[in-house]
């Protein structure tokens, strides 16, 4: 164990990217007092990029098993992986909102939930 630092497979990674999510909130008030004092340079993009700087890192070995690859959930895991790494803190000039944080979050969970369909499970969100 331990060769990996941010983590390595599907359900780990995704697992690992999902802890970040509570994180969004005190990461987007802490951009919105720093913009009070910069606002061209601490805003709301700014705080997704920072915010997704930590939770991406979980993406880089984010692995499709052979079965899935060429599949829709294996196309959904690398536009996952994609989107999520875009926006990390890189300069590309777009301008990230809060949906952006949240659509990478739903599609972590739409993934989750298609695993367990995959594995003969009814799965179900739940409203919590």
């Amino acid at each position: 164990m331990g060769e990996s630092e941010f983590g390595k497979g599907l359900v780990i990674c995704l697992v690992k990217f999902a802890e970040h999510r509570w994180r969004w909130q005190d990461q987007k008030r802490q951009a919105e007092e720093m913009a009070k004092e910069n606002p061209e340079l601490f805003n709301e993009s700014y705080a997704v990029e920072m915010h997704m700087n930590g939770a991406s890192d979980h993406l880089y070995e984010i692995e499709v098993p052979e079965k899935w690859i060429g599949t829709d959930l294996g196309k959904m895991v690398k536009d996952f992986q994609d989107f999520g790494l875009e926006m990390r803190h890189i300069f590309n000039g777009k301008k990230w909102t809060e949906e952006d944080v949240t659509k990478a979050y739903n599609m972590c969970q739409e993934i989750a939930f298609l695993i367990d369909k995959e594995l003969g499970l009814e799965p179900d969100i739940g409203s919590w």
